[in-house]
């Protein structure tokens, strides 16, 4: 399937305002592809579809996941996060796309300790696309194209303040993938 075939799928099951926010994430994973020497065409491809089932209903991304035979954990079987599992499936089985888009796709939300180059980029594409605008968002953004792991570090911190501050459940691949970065980079 083309890229341009995949993005009128794409265009097709997302809101306006989603779709806009995967072409910003496109963009952003290629110009990091790019900096970093990951696969540009892989990258764009993982960003474009990261969110395909962002606004699928719960029951059949909850359906798909158990047909599937992933075991989620309860905060990954949240509705903010099963898009990342259930994501992951349609594009091996819909799109027929290599494991390193869908590892991309499937850790974009909580990451995970020792993730792979792509994987990395589209978890900062996502968070860095030019249309977010939280605090410390430009600071990210700059670091995401002078040293990776600290932009990631950044990234985790910022994430896991907000949702301490809310009050919301943390799936521990995120500590884990922070910790690893820091160890990695001592």
């Amino acid at each position: 399937m083309t890229e341009k075939e995949i993005e009128q799928r794409v265009k097709s099951v997302m809101s306006e305002k989603r779709y806009l926010h995967t072409l910003g994430c496109v963009d952003m994973a290629e110009r990091l592809a790019e900096r970093w020497g990951a696969d540009v065409a892989l990258a764009r491809r993982a960003a474009l579809l990261h969110d395909i089932a962002k606004e699928m209903p719960y029951d059949k991304q909850l359906s798909l996941v158990d047909e599937h035979g992933i075991i989620l954990n309860r905060v990954q079987r949240s509705e903010k996060i099963i898009h990342a599992f259930s994501g992951a499936i349609i594009a091996w089985r819909e799109f027929d796309e290599p494991e390193e888009v869908c590892g991309a796709i499937r850790w974009h939300t909580t990451a995970k300790s020792g993730m792979t180059l792509l994987e990395k980029i589209i978890w900062l594409a996502d968070l860095t696309e030019e249309g977010r605008s939280f605090d410390g968002v430009c600071e990210i953004r700059r670091l995401a194209f002078e040293d990776l792991s600290r932009a990631l570090i950044s990234g985790f911190d910022t994430t896991l303040r907000v949702l301490i501050s809310r009050g919301c459940e943390i799936d521990s691949n995120m500590v884990k993938a922070r910790n690893f970065e820091i160890a990695a980079n001592s």
